[in-house]
């Protein structure tokens, strides 16, 4: 057996399987699962041959190959790790460990990234249509899915909506089709609200003005992957971020230099792709102050770097977060004016420092100082005294007290005159560094004078009036703030030097028609870096080396476009997260070229920008109008993806083209034009065609009435009303068709003949479609009275029966798969003989335009039936005669083969009165027969019903007068017309029953007729209902 890994304990397939030789529980968790312990609190139960094991055992658990093994996960902590152990790739039990451990993990008030809303790009569908297929006729009322006239285009609206216009055929002619009988899969569209909108158009309207009817072309190139992705990953497209290679950089004036601490300068190199315009990102940090101040936080520091003004976009990192802000205010820095007298307050040690490495045990005190707290941490060795002092007077930074070294005490001073006369208050001072009783001693108020007034600046979001910016705690902090997005732009390079300029990009319409375009401004205004050494500066620039996505061409060849669109998914959201979790904007900028592919001119190039912070996936379409060509197009990101925290990937969802060709009217058809907008209703269908249940509308005749039907291919084939039957066809809507409820609902888009349609259509009402008498027509199979008989003498050969004998290859059941009317699924009835509920042999038989189960039954014992009880087959030679007899009459066939007790003659004389006719025969009939009947042959083919003779003498008998017989019609005096024939036979045996098959003229003259067996039994289940399929 093998160790079984599941998701839960509900019934399902295991995530994984895994064999394994003899060991315990407690060795396999140790090879499979990195750092595993066996006193760690474990999320998984494991059951050993169904037996669960708890986790004090698993040292002493030993489990055989042959050992039946099932782990299941346990919810700990937040729960997550059930969730996740069906998405792990890695091995499960390995994965759940590691999922535990992290969900124990203490994450603070930290935001976790979210999954966000997916954007379902599955959109409904239609058939697809092929070129030269026939158009779908559609009888009665049928469910159909119909076929795309024009590709689907398939649009991103308002970011999270993804709508797919259609324009569907739904068939030839006209057709009723209420708004229930349109559905998604089985859903009516009504469920789906305004999700779904539709026009349907009738044969011949005028589409134009529906854009949904426009002839699109979607670009076979671009679209879905066959990996699973969402169209084509545009991340390999924007050039690669390459930063600098260096243990620190000296930044002065408009130079970086690169440091290395090694003794190779190869410790400090400049990628070899950057060169004089290359466009680099440099964030270099500094220490400032900061403070809360009407909802803002002020910032104190340096101010001469960044040159600010009010209004100015700048870009703030801190925290590995980084800030899109404007200058809300700006004061310069003012000098201070030293003030008379006075002196300053201090806080003075009283012993030496007893250590300066503070690692082992750090300390953090308060310094208070005119209402303002300054935390000061001690964390690190800082070796000498000149060190702490300067750590401590570094986080005294803007507070306008400094820290000194007293005769070998710490001293905490004000910094200058003039002296305020307040007293510096502090929180437990740490001993090592302060002593037993450390003194502070007040100042002494200086008269006049002005304080320094360090330079500061205020910020905001979105402008300089916008929401002011807080959230960076107060005191000393290190922070980069630069010029709009940090751009600078190299002027010249060496191997360990770059000179910069710092400048804004913005983006402007330039050109006819107006194409955005980056616009580099230079600040001319910049002094340049202040000078530092920096150990925490971030340089990155991009190289040149970019791969286009494309080109592709927009529309094929031989056809010209004005307008083409491309969609644009943010599979995962567009989005950056902070280390806390929260969200911030995140840009991304694509790169768009287009030409005229016949000319292979000047690219146009566009820039689409976009800027989110939503973890929902998102898209966008975007359309360009062009002069009338074939355009070819590609694209690239201008940034590469940036990975870690952030979500910006972006795919290439579609390209598509308008093409000019396109029909204002649709003669004949019934179309219709949809728009559906993916959503959650329409996201949880699995099947997502649009499918039409309409009714075929016949000029003149009933809806969905057999007749009606064969109306409609009769009239399309051109026929005149003179050359249908209409008598026949009428009198079985009337007769049988419409009182047993027998419709014909059935669609195709096969090329069939029109022979074919007509059988099955007739086929669904248990009829057959012949000619008759230069007429189309139709008959119906069934119990029915002989029309005619065929006798020796009008026989140019004997009369030939084929007789088949039962055997184990005939059908002794009938499987007839049809369409449900209400389901519109595919299904089967069972076709059994009573006794017989597991036949030997079944036919499966597909019947079409029936959609009622009771029908198919009934259609299919007929067929059962006629397997068993048809085994005689006849064929026989007349000259003109059998062509009185039209495909499946009921006639008698007659022989003179001695003992069968039927002989066939001519009559010679007739004679008749009001009470009886006296016939004359050609020959003696044997009155020995049992009952003696007779069957007379009228000389237009008919034969009438069995009569009862009376013998007058050898060749004379009469029988009943009937005006049936009509003797004053008979001509027996023509040379041009055969007389009448009669056939004597017993009562228990009149010739063979039979159903005309074919009847085949001959070259000279006579006719071939083929018959099979009439047997009323055939038909006992004409009136059954189906009782359910056979157990």
């Amino acid at each position: 057996m093998t160790i079984r890994i599941y998701p839960s304990r509900l019934p399902g397939e295991p995530l994984e399987t895994h064999h394994h030789e003899t060991l315990t529980l407690s060795d396999w968790f140790a090879q499979n699962v990195e750092g595993w312990q066996k006193d760690q609190q474990h999320p998984v139960a494991v059951e050993v041959n169904g037996v669960p094991v708890p986790p004090a055992e698993w040292a002493l658990c030993s489990i055989r190959p042959d050992s039946d093994v099932r782990m299941y996960p346990v919810p700990y902590g937040t729960g997550a790790e059930i969730a996740l152990w069906v998405a792990v790739s890695v091995a499960v039990a390995s994965a759940a460990y590691s999922i535990y451990m992290m969900s124990t993990m203490q994450t603070g008030a930290a935001n976790q990234p979210g999954s966000g809303d997916q954007l379902d790009l599955n959109p409904a569908k239609a058939n697809m249509a092929k070129l030269g297929d026939p158009i779908r006729e559609i009888f009665g009322r049928y469910r159909v899915w119909p076929d795309y006239v024009m590709q689907p285009v398939s649009r991103f609206v308002n970011e999270t909506s993804f709508v797919t216009s259609m324009f569907v055929a739904i068939g030839v002619g006209n057709v009723a089709l209420p708004k229930s009988d349109i559905r998604t899969g089985n859903t009516p569209i009504s469920a789906f609200g305004d999700d779904v909108s539709y026009t349907i158009y009738p044969p011949g309207a005028d589409v134009s003005a529906d854009s949904r009817t426009e002839n699109w072309y979607n670009s076979g190139e671009v679209g879905n992957t066959g990996s699973g992705t969402a169209g084509l990953d545009l991340g390999s497209s924007g050039p690669q971020t390459v930063s600098i290679s260096a243990d620190a950089v000296l930044v002065s004036g408009n130079t970086v230099t690169l440091i290395s601490t090694g003794s190779s300068d190869e410790d400090a190199d400049m990628p070899e792709s950057w060169a004089a315009g290359t466009i680099l990102t440099i964030e270099a940090p500094a220490s400032w102050v900061v403070s809360n101040s009407g909802g803002y936080n002020v910032i104190y520091g340096e101010m001469e770097e960044l040159s600010p003004v009010v209004g100015m976009p700048v870009s703030l990192g801190f925290n590995n977060s980084d800030y899109d802000l404007f200058v809300a205010s700006y004061t310069p820095s003012v000098a201070a004016i030293p003030g008379v007298g006075g002196s300053a307050a201090s806080l003075i040690a009283s012993a030496a420092p007893s250590l300066y490495d503070f690692s082992a045990a750090p300390a953090t005190f308060s310094i208070t100082w005119q209402g303002s707290s300054w935390p000061v941490s001690l964390l690190t060795n800082y070796v000498t005294m000149s060190g702490l002092i300067s750590t401590i007077s570094s986080q005294l930074t803007g507070s306008g007290l400094i820290a000194r070294d007293n005769a070998g005490r710490i001293e905490i001073v004000e910094s200058s005159s003039p002296y305020s006369g307040d007293t510096i208050t502090h929180s437990t001072l740490p001993q090592s560094a302060f002593g037993d009783a450390p003194v502070s001693t007040p100042g002494v108020k200086s008269s006049g004078g002005t304080p320094e007034v360090r330079a500061h600046i205020t910020l905001a979001y979105t402008s300089a009036t916008g929401k002011p910016f807080t959230g960076i705690p107060a005191g000393n902090q290190r922070i980069s703030i630069g010029y709009a997005d940090n751009k600078y732009r190299i002027t010249d390079i060496d191997s360990q030097t770059i000179t910069v300029e710092r400048i804004l990009i913005t983006r402007a319409p330039q050109g006819i028609p107006p194409v955005m375009v980056d616009v580099i401004t230079v600040d001319s205004a910049w002094p340049g870096f202040t000078d530092r050494t920096l150990l925490d500066a971030s340089i990155t620039g991009v190289n040149d080396g970019y791969d286009w996505v494309g080109p592709f061409l927009a529309c094929p060849d031989g056809e010209t476009t004005t307008r083409f669109e491309v969609n644009l998914n943010f599979q995962n959201g567009l989005v950056k997260y902070s280390n806390k979790g929260n969200k911030k904007n995140q840009t991304v900028e694509i790169i768009i070229q287009y030409r005229n592919a016949a000319t292979a001119g000047e690219w146009t190039e566009q820039v689409l920008s976009w800027k989110r912070k939503t973890e929902n996936q998102i898209g966008f379409t975007r359309a360009f109008s062009v002069p009338a060509g074939q355009y070819e197009v590609r694209m690239r990101r201008k940034e590469p993806v940036a990975g870690g925290s952030t979500r910006d990937q972006v795919f290439w969802q579609a390209l598509r083209s308008r093409l000019p060709a396109r029909p204002r009217r649709y003669n004949g058809v019934t179309t219709m034009a949809l728009t559906v907008r993916t959503g959650n209703r329409l996201a949880a269908q699995s099947d997502r065609r649009i499918n039409v249940t309409p009714t075929r509308l016949y000029n003149g005749h009933v809806s969905r009435s057999i007749s009606g039907a064969l109306y409609l291919v009769l009239e399309s084939l051109g026929f005149r009303p003179e050359q249908i039957d209409r008598a026949a066809i009428d009198a079985l809507e009337q007769n049988y068709w419409t009182p047993r409820g027998e419709t014909f609902d059935w669609a195709t888009g096969d090329s069939k003949s029109a022979l074919e349609v007509l059988q099955i259509i007739t086929g669904a009402g248990m009829g057959y479609f012949l000619l008759s008498d230069g007429l189309v027509s139709a008959g119906r199979e069934g119990v029915k009275n002989w029309t005619g008989m065929i006798t020796p003498q009008e026989t140019t050969e004997e009369l030939q029966t084929a007789f088949k004998a039962p055997s184990q290859d005939d059908y002794d059941g009938v499987d007839v798969t049809y369409i449900n009317g209400t389901t519109w699924a595919e299904e089967t009835v069972q076709c059994r003989l009573p006794g017989n509920p597991t036949p030997v042999k079944v036919e499966d038989y597909k019947l079409e335009g029936v959609v009622d189960k009771d029908r198919a039954y009934r259609i299919g014992m007929r067929r059962l039936l006629g397997y068993r009880l048809q085994r005689l087959q006849h064929t026989t030679t007349t000259e003109m005669d059998a062509l009185c007899y039209q495909f499946m009459d009921r006639i008698i066939l007659a022989d003179d083969i001695p003992g069968n007790q039927t002989l066939s003659c001519l009559i010679t004389e007739m004679t008749w009165d009001s009470t009886a006719i006296t016939l004359t025969l050609s020959e003696p009939p044997d009155w020995s027969f049992l009952n003696p009947r007779v069957v007379i042959r009228h000389q237009d083919g008919r034969a009438s019903a069995l009569l009862v003779p009376t013998r007058i003498d050898d060749f004379t008998l009469s029988i009943p007068y009937s005006s049936e017989l009509a003797p004053d019609e008979w001509d027996l005096g023509s040379p041009y017309i055969e007389p009448l024939r009669l056939m004597f036979c017993s009562s228990s045996r009149v010739g063979y029953d039979a159903l005309v098959g074919e009847i085949t003229p001959g070259s000279d003259g006579t006719s071939s007729v083929s018959a099979i067996q009439y047997h009323p039994g055939k038909y006992q289940y004409d009136e059954a209902s189906y009782s359910g399929d056979v157990a």
